[in-house]
């Protein structure tokens, strides 16, 4: 999904936030602190984003909305390769 206009993305960010509000709540329940619960999503969006686009670090940083340099050390900090093997 891509949406353009503000109420559809709107939209889209109260159903993500009631999703996350159980997470958030199975997190707490579980001990979890804000850094570790933060990197665990973090690193599983980054990884989302690069499957979506196929390994291709440029695409997935722009979906993500950061420099493709910040990607790959995002990749690197969490044992990933950051260039796509051919």
């Amino acid at each position: 999904m891509n949406p353009s206009n503000v109420d559809e993305r709107r939209a889209a960010l109260r159903e993500v936030g009631d999703a996350l509000g159980s997470v958030a709540d199975a997190l707490l329940d579980r001990g979890l602190q804000l850094d570790e619960a933060l990197n665990v999503f973090e690193v599983r969006y980054v990884r989302a984003a690069v499957a979506r686009h196929r390994g291709n670090l440029s695409q997935a940083a722009a979906a993500l909305g950061i420099h493709r340099n910040t990607l790959r050390a995002k990749l690197q900090r969490n044992g990933q390769r950051s260039r796509k093997t051919t």
